[in-house]
């Protein structure tokens, strides 16, 4: 009986942390489509830059709170 309680439990937590896990990423990618101009640059910091460039920053933390 406790090993089904045990089984189940675990295998919510895992659940749950998988969910966690992967809603960060989300995030990050609904502040870029913000500030896409539609043609695959992106507008911030005063500066136009490619996607790629946007997310290299932005995984640096170089990209700061910028508002659309």
């Amino acid at each position: 009986m406790w090993g089904k309680v045990l089984k189940v439990t675990g295998l919510v937590a895992v659940g749950v942390l998988d969910i966690m896990l992967s809603s960060d990423d989300s995030d990050d990618q609904d502040q870029l489509d913000m500030l896409d101009d539609g043609m695959g640059n992106v507008n911030a910091d005063s500066e136009s830059m490619t996607r790629q460039e946007a997310e290299d920053k932005q995984a640096l933390g170089e990209l700061y709170d910028t508002y659309y």
